[in-house]
């Protein structure tokens, strides 16, 4: 024989041996290796590494040909005779991930600013992860000003959910959106303490080579407390407090920086890999914090197929939820439709989305009474897998 044709049920990261001509198709998982000899009696064996999210890895079929000319029958279910499972280690993204998939609750998400009563002030409220959230490169400052599609400002007042970089882009945001997460980590488990008494939010900042900083002696759930306040209350501070504070939280943030290593992939848990910096303390004194015990895995965090879900709340007014699940990043459009078919509001654009699950609000503040339908279109960065899907929802004001 000099052609063999296997398809396997996971997708070919790499393949041993290498023949003259090798190709893969039907999206990573079907190799056709040609141009060279298997002598009649002789044995092929093939070695690889394949993305699989279980044990059990087969050939579904396999063929062989001789010249291009078919020769027996079409083979199936060949079972592996040995498989090993390889992890890589996670990157930052897919800790972020995690946290919001299996930490943060919904709906109350992760707050930045303060949610208050108090007109003409706002804050944002992350309910789920996404790229667009970072990173902010514009000046450090108050909760000030959003900018609309069109590139419009407007007042920052009341909360914002899920807003893309280019709504607020806000340096101070970015820096401490991260921090808080490392401290939502490091309570619930996720992460290692960095020393046996304190845990992350509870170590204390005092900087030895600037005695007149005015956050010596706060713990830095203090300090994300004080720039909390200074997000939302813009007229109780003045624009040269945000740089400093900008700067304090990075360089609390880049202290922690460095590479991510798994103590243990099931339950998730990541090991501390950077000594405490002068400027920040452990803290005896501190009130110990209830800390979870993690049992989620970070394997198979990326759903096995697109789904949709039913709008929640359904009835609702004027906002709802509308949830789906992405099998690999694509380009989502979401649209809004009444009972004649029409068009009536388009939620995303073409957005480049992660894998994962994704929630979306919707406000329906300025449509009437009534059943609306809701259409979600994914289709794969590659091009080559489109899905989409219909659900009903009512809106009663």
């Amino acid at each position: 024989m000099n052609s063999l044709h296997v398809r396997f049920n996971a997708h070919i990261v790499s393949l041993n041996p290498t023949w003259p001509s090798q190709s893969v198709g039907d999206k990573g998982k079907t190799v056709t290796l040609t141009g060279d000899s298997v002598l009649a009696g002789d044995s092929l064996t093939l070695c690889g590494t394949f993305t699989k999210k279980d044990s059990g890895l087969k050939a579904n079929q396999w063929s062989w040909d001789y010249n291009g000319a078919p020769v027996g029958n079409m083979n199936e279910d060949l079972a592996s005779s040995s498989f090993s499972t390889l992890f890589t280690q996670p990157n930052g993204g897919n800790v972020r991930d995690y946290i919001y998939k299996r930490i943060i609750t919904r709906p109350n998400g992760l707050l930045v600013g303060m949610p208050t009563d108090t007109p003409n002030v706002g804050w944002i409220r992350y309910k789920t992860a996404d790229r667009k959230y970072f990173p902010h490169t514009d000046s450090s400052r108050c909760f000030d000003f959003i900018v609309n599609g069109e590139g419009n400002r407007h007042d920052f007042v009341g909360e914002l959910k899920n807003p893309h970089v280019k709504k607020h882009n806000n340096h101070l945001l970015g820096e401490v959106h991260a921090l808080k997460l490392a401290v939502i980590a490091n309570d619930s488990a996720v992460t290692e303490p960095d020393t046996p008494a304190t845990r992350l939010g509870d170590l204390i900042y005092n900087d030895p080579g600037n005695l007149s900083d005015p956050n010596n002696g706060k713990t830095i759930r203090q300090i994300l407390h004080l720039i909390d306040s200074a997000l939302t209350y813009c007229d109780h501070f003045v624009a040269a407090d945000y740089f400093p504070l900008d700067s304090l939280v990075s360089k609390i943030n880049k202290a922690f920086d460095g590479p991510y290593v798994a103590v243990s992939f099931s339950p998730f848990k990541l090991a501390g890999t950077n000594p405490l910096p002068p400027f920040l303390h452990p803290n005896p004194s501190a009130i110990p914090v209830t800390i979870g015990t993690p049992h989620y895995s970070i394997i198979d965090e990326v759903p096995a197929q697109f789904a949709i879900y039913q709008n929640y709340p359904n009835p609702f007014n004027p906002t709802t939820t509308i949830s789906f699940s992405l099998p690999e990043a694509s380009v989502v459009t979401l649209t809004i439709y009444n009972v004649l078919g029409q068009e009536v509001v388009r939620v995303l654009d073409r957005e480049q989305m992660d894998e994962g699950d994704q929630v979306v609000d919707f406000d329906a503040t300025h449509l009437t009474s009534g059943v609306y339908f809701y259409r979600i279109t994914a289709q794969s960065m590659e091009g080559n897998d489109v899905h989409q899907a219909v659900k009903r929802m009512l809106l009663l004001k």
